[in-house]
């Protein structure tokens, strides 16, 4: 290995017999470990000198205590002198570590810092940053790497020596992008309980975990950058990063975080604050998509406040109207009780009367006397009116020239208190109304009681003879309150956590309702056939196409597997996979379903089309959405005519590489009619081995011909994700939401044709 060891010195520059100076000169650290440190995670990033790092090794694994590993780390010297004999058992690790490490990964490490000088990465941390165990001795103002002797990956700490020779050698500095491990926050721009304040309040915002860095450019400039994912629409997420050079920068953007976390933890019916991504990557906020920016905080402060004041007022005034109504209504309720209780009084009086004959003798007499005696109205007590005392005006309500977070909590709270009562009053008004109603409709049946008992008072013996009756008349009793239904809730679909549920349950249903002719008219349209149907693409065009690619592909394939096997071109003993699952079927075949060979003409190939186009349609009538749910369908304008969605819109981001992505939302209702590509539209089913579900794709058949499409909202966002060139990458992505209708026309022809 002799030769081996000297190639990988000659590269690093290094020779054993001269030792460079600046390695043999060790300089005491003074390192003193942090008692509580969160391993493997960094905190400050920095561009470094390669003179300033000193190297030391240890004999212990990265994982180890920092304690551990400082306390057994010898000087990069003691590795390399082989003059001391205690030093031979550690130029023997030396050397084994040399022949361990590759050129190529060292390489690799250069051309990563090569990129790292030109920008700090976009997430600020990078690959295999952990391998720089580079410390800071606060005592002695020096920076040391720890290399641990038994890790297998070295090829940061020769590339550290490498360009330490070099730089030594020529005189000059680079400069290399590590993180710092075990430093804490300098604080010159937050405080550490302001940092862990940020890390709270964006965890509200983006339901993400944000990293935070302290970043120190060439110059020694102090910047805070701030990194993760958020959601961007529903459960697409995008990066961000969040950068400031200036102490006063930072701390509007945590007292703008501060504040829009109250808002929206203390008035959460209130205040809901969404996210979006800038035009340089940034998190920005908003609300009712506005923009919220920290110098416009006070501004925004004040106007929410006038407007819930003018609120609060609002329904001031309306309690009042509702309790003076109600007391008006009470005092009405109270009157048309007691003209019942008069009403159901006499009522009482002619049925316990009419059990006797006296009793009926005396009832018919007094009720002579009573038509004779004229009721002289009775005068109605006029209420005094008392003199209205207003409270006392709150003091939050009183206008003011600038509001506080304070100020607008407590409006809102008291909104909340007035809002509760006026509703409470609003239920009793409701009542009160039942009540009128039902009070004025049991008046109304007792006065037609009554009104048949006085038709027979013409004479003792016609009104004998009609108390005589067996039959009672019935009181009718009032109305009954209304019966509140509360709306039913239906299931939404959620990509992430119902797919595979709905992807069994749609396979399974597909497999019983379709018939083989069916299940090959959907796999056909699912392809570049469905331009044909469409009408977007000519016959001959598509016709030629086929035969062209049917050609390309016959290299694979015997003649005669188009001749004399039909669909069965492999025997049942292949096994496949399909996911993590095994299977023995047969992939259907687009050119032995359509009967492509050389002499296919014309004619027969519109008349293979129309065939499936038909036994298309008839399959889609078979088959519904379980749940309501969204289809994507990428384009600007939606096309009619049979159109291939996707249920989950990240698949149409990732794919594309274009800046601009025009995506539209279809909202499908429960059972809508719609077609899933399921495992069985692509495989034959023969052996019964087919697994089940939606392996292959998440991508539905619609109909749109079939369908009216209005449109219900636009919005646009951006994206940021990870390049291997440019380091990111931003897109813009502009979704318009549609809503759909069944045709009537559509319904009665197909009412028809079933008939």
């Amino acid at each position: 290995m002799k030769e081996l060891i000297e190639e990988k010195l000659k590269y690093i520059g290094l020779e054993i017999d001269e030792i460079p100076d600046f390695v043999k000169e060790y300089k005491p650290l003074e390192y003193f470990p942090p008692r509580y440190y969160e391993e493997n995670q960094y905190k400050v990033y920095q561009y470094i000198d390669v003179r300033e790092i000193q190297i030391m090794l240890t004999p212990t694994n990265r994982l180890n205590s920092i304690k551990e590993k400082y306390s057994q780390a010898s000087s990069l010297y003691a590795y390399l002198d082989t003059e001391k004999e205690e030093n031979i058992l550690r130029h023997t690790t030396f050397l084994k570590m040399l022949k361990e490490v590759e050129i190529e990964e060292i390489e690799k490490v250069a051309k990563k810092q090569q990129q790292l000088n030109r920008k700090v990465p976009f997430r600020v941390k990078f690959e295999d940053n952990y391998l720089w165990q580079v410390y800071y001795s606060e005592n002695t103002k020096k920076y040391f790497m720890l290399v641990t002797t038994e890790d297998l990956d070295y090829s940061t700490f020769f590339y550290l020596l490498k360009k330490q020779i070099e730089c030594y050698k020529a005189n000059k500095s680079y400069k290399v992008f590590v993180p710092i491990s075990h430093m804490e926050y300098s604080g010159k721009y937050l405080k550490k309980m302001e940092f862990s304040d940020i890390e709270k309040y964006l965890w509200v915002f983006t339901k993400d975990w944000p990293l935070m860095y302290e970043v120190y450019d060439k110059t020694g400039n102090l910047s805070v950058q701030i990194t993760g994912t958020t959601r961007v629409y529903e459960k697409i997420q995008s990066y961000y990063r969040i950068h400031f050079n200036t102490k006063e920068k930072t701390e509007e953007f945590y007292r703008l975080l501060k504040a829009l976390f109250i808002l929206q933890t203390e008035l959460p019916h209130y205040y809901k604050f969404t996210t979006r991504i800038g035009r340089n990557g940034e998190l920005e906020f908003e609300r009712n998509n506005k923009r919220i920016q920290y110098e416009k905080l006070a501004l925004l402060l004040k106007q929410e406040a006038i407007k819930q004041i003018a609120e609060v007022e609002r329904l001031y005034q309306e309690k009042k109207d509702l309790v003076s109504l109600l007391e008006e209504r009470k005092e009405w309720v109270v009157s048309l009780e007691e003209e019942y209780f008069q009403k159901e009084k006499q009522i009482s009086t002619y049925l316990e009367c009419r059990k006797t004959f006296f009793g009926r003798v005396k009832y018919f007499f007094k009720l002579k006397a009573n038509k004779k005696e004229k009721a002289k109205p009775q005068k109605k007590e006029e209420k005094k009116s008392e003199p209205e005392t207003e409270g006392k005006k709150l003091e939050i309500l009183e206008e003011k020239e600038n509001y506080t977070i304070e100020d607008l909590v407590k409006i809102c709270k008291e909104l909340d208190s007035i809002s509760l009562q006026v509703k409470n009053l609003r239920l009793d008004k409701k009542a009160s109304e039942n009540k009128i109603e039902s009070m004025k409709l049991k008046i109304k049946n007792a006065s037609l009681y009554i009104e048949e008992i006085d038709r027979h008072e013409k004479s003792i013996f016609e009104f004998w003879k009609f108390a005589n009756k067996d039959e009672n008349l019935m009181l009718i009793q009032g109305i009954e309150e209304e019966k509140v239904v509360a709306p039913r809730i239906s299931k939404a679909f959620d990509y992430e956590e119902d797919f595979e549920d709905l992807g069994i349950q749609v396979d399974l249903k597909q497999r019983k309702s379709f018939t083989q002719e069916e299940q090959e008219a959907i796999f056909i349209l699912s392809t570049e056939q469905r331009e044909v149907v469409n009408q977007r693409k000519q016959e001959e065009i598509a016709l030629e196409e086929l035969k062209k690619e049917a050609e390309a592909q016959k290299v694979l394939f015997q003649k005669e597997d188009f001749d004399i096997f039909g669909s069965i071109s492999e025997d049942s003993t292949k096994i496949k996979l399909m996911g993590s699952k095994k299977h023995r079927e047969v992939a259907r075949d687009k050119f032995q379903i359509l009967n492509i060979t050389k002499d296919t003409t014309l004619e027969e190939y519109i008349q293979e089309i129309e065939k499936y186009k038909k036994n298309f349609d008839m399959a889609f009538q078979k088959m519904t959405s379980p749940l309501d749910m969204a289809v994507y369908i990428e384009g600007e304008e939606i096309q009619e005519g049979i159109q291939k969605g996707n249920m989950n819109p990240k698949k149409f981001i990732e794919k594309t590489k274009e800046e601009t992505i025009c995506l539209n939302k279809i909202n499908l209702k429960k059972d809508t009619n719609v077609v899933f590509l399921s495992n069985s539209i692509y495989y034959e089913n023969r052996n019964k081995t087919l697994p089940i579900g939606m392996d292959l794709t998440d991508e539905v058949l619609l109909d749109l011909k079939q369908y009216e499409m209005k449109p219900k909202s636009e919005k646009s966002f951006r994206i940021i994700e990870e390049d291997e060139e440019d380091g990111i990458k931003q897109k813009t992505i502009e979704l318009t939401e549609y809503e759909i209708e069944k045709r009537e026309e559509n319904d009665k022809s197909n009412d028809c044709s079933c008939n």
